[in-house]
C-alpha cells in the first residue's frame, strides 16, 4: 500500500473514532423514537468502541426542574454481555454523528434491558460556565456509578469505608492503582479519564468516561462525582483493564497513569477538567513504631475535600497498619501528632485505640481521625486549608485498656490551699488492680461551706460531668481561630483526667470558657444570641491528668465540701 493510501486510511479511521464535535445539536432538539445511534466508550484497553443506541424518547425533569434526559436503549454485543456499567458515564451518545450528550443514568436496580439516561450535551457545556447549574446534592434519579479503585486494601478497612462510599455513589473497587507509562495521556471522547484521590504510599482513584473535548479541557461524566461545584481534584490519565459483567451491576475495571490536569467543576450536569491546572493535595506523613515496625515514613498525598479528605486520611493510615504481615489486633495504639492549618497554625491530635480481637485498634484509629478532621472542615465560619498531617503511631502489642474501679482520697477536712491526693484504682483487661495517684489543689479563695465535685476518669467521662463544655464552647465559637482552639484542647482516651469543680453559673461566649463571672457580667454575656453564648452550670477549679499505656473507659464523682482554715490559738505562757 502506497504511503498516499495509508494517509486516506489513517483519515478515514480518525473520521469513525472522533465525530463531529460541534455545536450543531443543543441536547434538546427532537429525536424520533427508534432511531439508531451509537456510544462512544471502552470496554477494555484503550480502544474507543461504538455501541449501538436506540432512541426511546425524552423524560422530562428526570434529574431535576428543568432538567431533561433522554433515554436510549443500549444493543449490540456489548451490550448483551455488560448492560450499563459503572464507569460508562460520560460515554457520548450520537445521532446522525451529531453529539447529544452523555449516558449517565441507568434505569432499575437489575434491569432485564440496558435502558440509560443520556444527560443532554447543552446542559453539559452549560456546567463549564457554572451559569446556573445546581452543584448536584439532592438528586434523586440513579446515577451510574462512578468506580473507586482502592488498591492493596485490608479486609477491615473494606468493610469500614465500603458503606460510606456506596452511600456517597461510587462502587469501590478493589486493586486497580497506577498503570504505568502505557496509559495514554491524550483524552478522546470515549475514553476513560481518572479522578486521583490519594497517590503515594497507596493511590485511590474514581474513573468515568470522556464526553467531549477542546484545546482547554473535557466534560465528562454527565452528573455530579460528589455534587459540590467549585473544586480541585487531580485529573489524571486512565485505561481500563477490563469491562466486568455482573447481573447486580458491570463494573470497569480501570488503572490510572499521570497527571494530566485538575477537575474544577462538580455540577449537577458534567465535571469540567482543565488541562491548565493543577490540584494542591494534603501531604501525609506516618511513623509506625513499634515490635513489627522499624519507624519507616509512610508518607502519602490526599484530596482536598470536606467529604473524602478526612475518610481517605483515617482509612489510608488505618490500612498501613494493617498492610503489615506482622501486625495483631489484639494491640494498643497511641498516635500523637499535628494538623497545620493556614493562617491558623497547629493542631495537636492524640489517639489512643486497644483492640481485643473482635474490634480492630487501627480501624478505631482511622475512625477518630475521620471524625477530627470531619469536624473541622465542616465548621460554620471559613473553609479551612489543611497544610499537612504528621503522625507518630506507637503499636503495643496485647489489648491494654483500663476501667475506673475505685476513687478515694484522705477523708481529713478539705480547706483553701490544700493539696488533695487522690488515689484511682484500676483494673487492667483481664489483668490486675492498679494504682495511680493525682493531685489537685483546693484554690484559696474558695470560701468555707462551698460544696465542691470531684469527676475522675476518661477525658470524655469527665467532661460529661461538667456537663459537656467542649460542645458548648465550639457551638458558640464565631471563628476558625476560636474552633481551632476547641479542637487544641481534645484529650486522648489514655489520659486518666481528674477536674474539681462547684456548682456556679457561668457562661461560654466565643468558644472560651468564662468562670465564676459576676451577675453584671454573667447578664451581659449570657443576654447574647443562642449561637453566641451558652450558660454553664458548674465552674471548673482545678485540673489534673496521668497518662497510661491504654485508654480508660468509666468515671466517677466525689462530693466535697470545703471547711474554714483554722487559725492556730496563740501559746499563753504563765509568768
Amino acid at each position: 500500500m502506497t504511503a498516499v493510501r495509508w494517509v486516506l486510511v489513517a483519515l478515514a479511521l480518525a473520521v469513525v473514532a472522533a465525530p463531529c464535535l460541534a455545536d450543531d445539536h443543543d441536547g434538546t432538539s427532537p429525536i424520533p423514537a427508534g432511531a439508531e445511534g451509537y456510544a462512544l466508550t471502552v470496554v477494555q484497553g484503550n480502544r474507543v468502541e461504538r455501541i449501538p443506541v436506540r432512541y426511546l424518547g425524552l423524560y422530562p425533569d428526570f434529574v431535576g426542574p428543568g432538567y431533561d434526559v433522554h433515554l436510549v436503549k443500549l444493543e449490540g454485543p456489548v451490550a448483551e454481555r455488560v448492560g450499563v456499567a459503572s464507569g460508562m458515564s460520560g460515554s457520548p451518545v450520537f445521532f446522525d454523528d451529531k453529539l447529544i450528550g452523555a449516558l449517565s443514568y441507568r434505569l432499575g436496580a437489575i434491569p432485564a434491558e440496558p435502558v440509560a439516561g443520556v444527560t443532554p450535551i447543552g446542559d453539559m457545556r452549560a456546567a463549564a460556565r457554572a451559569d446556573g447549574v445546581p452543584a448536584g446534592g439532592t438528586v434523586s434519579a440513579n446515577a451510574i456509578r462512578t468506580p473507586i479503585q482502592i488498591g492493596a486494601l485490608s479486609g477491615p478497612v473494606r468493610d469500614w469505608i465500603e458503606p460510606q462510599l456506596v452511600e456517597l455513589g461510587f462502587s469501590p473497587v478493589a486493586g486497580g492503582g497506577a498503570g504505568g507509562a502505557d496509559v495514554p495521556a491524550e483524552l478522546q471522547p470515549g475514553s476513560p479519564v481518572g479522578v486521583e484521590l490519594v497517590r503515594g504510599a497507596q493511590v485511590i482513584a474514581a474513573t468515568g468516561t470522556v464526553t467531549w473535548v477542546d484545546d482547554e479541557g473535557v466534560l465528562a461524566f454527565g452528573h455530579p462525582f460528589l455534587g459540590v461545584g467549585r473544586v480541585e481534584l487531580p485529573m489524571v490519565a486512565a485505561k481500563v483493564i477490563h469491562t466486568l459483567a455482573d447481573r447486580a451491576g458491570s463494573i470497569k475495571l480501570a488503572a490510572t497513569g499521570q497527571e494530566i490536569g485538575a477537575i474544577v467543576e462538580d455540577r449537577l450536569t458534567a465535571i469540567v477538567g482543565r488541562y491548565d491546572h493543577r490540584a494542591a493535595m494534603i501531604p501525609v506523613r506516618v511513623a509506625f513504631r513499634g515490635p513489627a515496625h522499624g519507624g519507616e515514613p509512610f508518607e502519602f498525598e490526599v484530596v482536598r475535600n470536606s467529604v473524602l479528605a478526612p475518610l481517605f486520611a483515617g482509612a489510608v493510615v488505618a490500612n498501613g497498619l494493617l498492610s503489615n504481615t506482622a501486625y495483631e489486633s489484639r494491640a494498643t495504639i497511641l498516635a500523637s501528632g499535628a494538623l497545620r492549618l493556614r493562617g491558623v497554625g497547629v493542631l495537636p491530635l492524640e489517639i489512643a485505640a486497644s483492640g481485643d480481637g473482635a474490634s480492630d485498634p487501627a480501624v478505631a484509629l482511622g475512625s477518630r481521625i475521620q471524625a477530627v478532621l470531619g469536624a473541622l472542615w465542616h465548621n460554620r465560619f471559613a473553609e479551612p486549608v489543611l497544610e499537612s498531617l504528621e503522625l507518630d503511631v506507637e503499636v503495643v502489642p496485647g489489648h491494654r485498656s483500663y476501667s475506673l474501679v475505685d476513687v478515694n482520697y484522705d477523708r481529713g477536712p478539705v480547706r483553701p490551699g490544700q493539696r488533695l491526693e487522690v488515689e484511682c484504682t484500676l483494673r487492667r483487661y483481664r489483668g490486675e488492680l492498679v494504682h495511680r495517684t493525682l493531685e489537685l489543689e483546693i484554690p484559696q479563695g474558695v470560701a468555707p461551706g462551698t460544696r465542691l465535685a470531684l469527676a475522675i476518669g476518661s477525658p470524655d467521662g469527665v467532661d460529661r460531668a461538667l456537663g459537656r463544655p467542649l460542645a458548648r464552647r465550639l457551638r458558640t465559637a464565631q471563628t476558625l481561630d476560636a474552633v481551632a482552639h476547641v479542637f487544641a484542647g481534645l484529650r486522648s482516651a489514655h489520659r486518666l483526667t481528674g477536674a474539681l469543680y462547684r456548682s456556679a453559673p457561668g457562661v461560654y461566649s466565643g468558644g472560651v470558657t468564662y468562670d465564676n463571672l459576676p451577675p453584671t457580667a454573667q447578664r451581659l454575656l449570657g443576654s447574647a444570641t443562642t449561637d453566641r453564648a451558652a450558660r454553664g452550670r458548674v465552674s471548673t477549679l482545678a485540673r489534673a491528668e496521668r497518662e497510661l499505656d491504654g485508654p480508660i473507659d468509666g468515671a466517677q464523682v466525689l462530693q466535697l465540701q470545703v471547711e474554714p482554715i483554722r487559725k492556730k490559738k496563740p501559746n499563753r505562757s504563765r509568768r
